[in-house]
This record gives C-alpha cells, structure tokens and sequence, in this order.
C-alpha cells in the first residue's frame, strides 16, 4: 500500500492526525494523537491483529474524530493496509486475519462442550474456516495450539473441582467422562507438578492462618439469567491499560444505545478459579448486559450468565485492591462458610464508573456461584 505523505496518521493506532503546520506548538507532537499520547505510547501493547478488531467494532467512534464514514469491515481493510507501514506496527508480522469473532465463537463452543469429543475437525467446522486455516489462527490469536488450550481447561476444571469439592476421582471422572484415572494422574502431575492427592493437600491449608485479613459485607442472593453482550481482553504486559481501552469502548457503546436509562450494568465475566489458572491466561471478558428484546451487535460476544445462588461481596475501594478481595473469598470466607462454590465462573458489576467517580469510592459487586454444603 502506497501511503498517503499529505496525511500524518498517529504512529499507535493509525487515526489520521490535523497538524496544522503554520501554528505548530513547539512541544506538539507530531506523530500521536492525544489519546494515546496521553495513556503512554509504550504501554500501548495490543497486538496489530486486535487493534483492528476494535476499530471494526466502533466505525463510528472513527467517523467521529475523522469524519470519514466506514462499515466495520471498511475501516478493518483500512487499517490493515495502514498499521503495518506506521512506527508502532512496522516490523511487525501480521500472523492473522481479523478473525477474532471466529475465535470467541469457538471458544464458547469449547465452554460448553469441554468434555465432548473436540478434535481440529469439528472446531473448524464451528469457524466456518479449513482446518489448517484455524489451527494456524487459533494458535496466532490465543498464543496457544488447540489440543494445547482444550487440555489445559479440562485439567483446570478437574483441579478446581478437586480442591473445592470432596468428590473421588472416580466419581468425577464418571461425571465429566475423562478417559482413566492413570491417564488423568499423568497428565495432572506433568501440568502442576504434583499428584492430585498432593495437590488437595496443598490447597485445603493454604491459608491456616488467615493471612488476608479483609471485612467485606455479603449477601446470599437468588438470580435469573442475565443476557449480557461481551469484549473479549488480550492479556498484554499491561492489563490496566487494555481494560481502560475496552471500558472506554464500552462506555461509548452504552451512551449511543441508552442502556444505562434501561437499567443495564456493566460487568466483567472470569471464566477461570484465579488460584488455579495463571493470571496471563485467564479467560476475561468485559461488557455490559442487556435487555431480552435488544439485539446482540455485530463484533459483541454473547454469554447468558445462568441462573442461581450467588454470594455477593460488595466492595468499595481501587479496583487493583481487588485481587486482595478475592483472595480473602477464597481462602478465608469459603473454606469457614456454609457454601461451596458450584461453578468456577465468577463475574463483577460495577455500581459507578471510574470517569464520575473518584477511584478510591469507586463500588464494585462480586458474584461468586454457590451451593449449600452437604451435612
């Protein structure tokens, strides 16, 4: 692609730049735009791949500050051809399409069918693309092959039941259809270098002397399924900053439906036990939830959270405070309380946002599934 040399475009995330050369500051910069030069250039760390997914999503965020009209799949053509000849992206190898919603299709397949029969065949049918195509996707998209990510989430879910249950291993392994017990115990101990009693041992004393101290109010509630339209967060080296882009994403999407006078909530969903899986691979997803008549928009994952009993924290403070909080659920209140958690999905919603609210007031509700303890 030939670029145009009479329009400066900023060197992040390509949005053409109005520098007017004759009044040129002289701290101007002239090669970002405020946004990014304002939230760190550097710290700026999405791959090229997702960026063009959220340009797609939000054409008219794009029309706004340029005002040149695009469809989701223009503006996806435009940056592609664009990013990869500005600083940011120069050098860098473009390994996939844009794609993603192939992927977070596949992947709520795989969530609800992680214990079926899933080989290459059937997933790339579920994307509607070759095999050989979306194993080479997957892999550039989740930084992990297919065989590789389906193993790991089967063996983090049975570690998850091990430790927060008192089910044998035959019996789980009758409940979830794995193939063998010998077959489980090694490719459980090659995962966290450990055997499973050892691992049950581990974690059923891992705060004996409740080191996390924290007063939290808490209530038991009862919920109907809630409809909810997701992003799905790249884990990059600073998560801060990709959930600040998403949220702000978000924002402008709420604002431009009026979802917020219909009394929808913003909420972020963990698919994982954040003791169990690693922080970098944890399956996070931010959006909002959603009416029953609104539709689903194009580019917007779709996850119906179900119904139950949840205990719900509320907590007040930071939002970076919150890994403190759920420790504290996990390893002082759960292993003492009458409840055990049924499921390892947990979500948030939050009360106020960080751009009305100062941070530290900032009020964010914890729901964490649970069932009585049998007596």
């Amino acid at each position: 692609m030939k670029i145009n040399t009479e329009t400066k475009y900023c060197q992040t995330c390509g949005i053409p730049l109005e520098i007017d050369y004759n009044n040129l500051g002289l701290e101007q910069n002239e090669e970002y735009c405020e946004y990014c030069l304002k939230n760190g250039v550097k710290l700026y760390d999405f791959s090229m791949d997702y960026l063009i997914y959220l340009w797609g999503l939000f054409p008219e965020e794009y029309y706004r500050e340029t005002g040149i009209k695009y469809t989701s799949e223009e503006l996806r053509e435009v940056m592609s051809k664009r990013l990869p000849h500005i600083k940011r992206w120069k050098q860098k190898v473009n390994t996939a399409h844009i794609q993603y919603e192939l992927i977070i299709k596949v992947q709520e397949y795989i969530n609800r069918h992680l214990f079926d029969e899933l080989d290459s065949d059937t997933l790339s049918r579920v994307a509607s693309v070759s095999k050989y195509h979306f194993r080479r996707l997957f892999k550039a998209v989740c930084g992990e092959n297919i065989g590789n990510y389906i193993q790991r989430l089967r063996l983090e879910y049975i570690a998850f039941k091990l430790i927060t249950t008192d089910v044998s291993v035959p019996k789980l392994l009758s409940q979830i259809n794995y193939q063998n017990k010998h077959t489980l115990s090694r490719a459980f101990k090659s995962y966290f270098n450990c055997s499973i009693p050892e691992f049950r041992e581990k974690h059923s004393k891992v705060s004996p002397e409740r080191k996390n101290p924290i007063q939290i109010d808490f209530s038991i509630e009862k919920i109907s399924g809630i409809r909810v339209a997701y992003l799905k967060l790249e884990r990059t080296q600073n998560v801060s900053h990709s959930f600040s882009v998403l949220w702000r994403q978000l924002l402008q999407f709420s604002e431009n439906h009026k979802l917020s006078s219909k009394g929808c909530k913003y909420i972020s969903l963990t698919l994982d036990y954040p003791l169990i899986t690693p922080e970098e691979q944890i399956r996070f997803m931010v959006g909002v939830t959603l009416p029953q008549s609104f539709r689903i928009p194009k580019g917007f994952g779709h996850y119906e959270i179900p119904a139950g009993e949840y205990a719900v924290f509320r907590f007040k403070g930071f939002y970076h405070q919150l890994n403190r909080v759920y420790r504290h659920i996990y390893l002082d209140w759960l292993p003492t309380s009458d409840y055990a958690l049924r499921e390892q999905f947990t979500f948030e919603t939050y009360i106020d946002t960080p751009e009305k609210t100062p941070a530290s007031e900032l009020v964010t509700d914890i729901y964490i599934p649970v069932m009585k303890k049998e007596v």
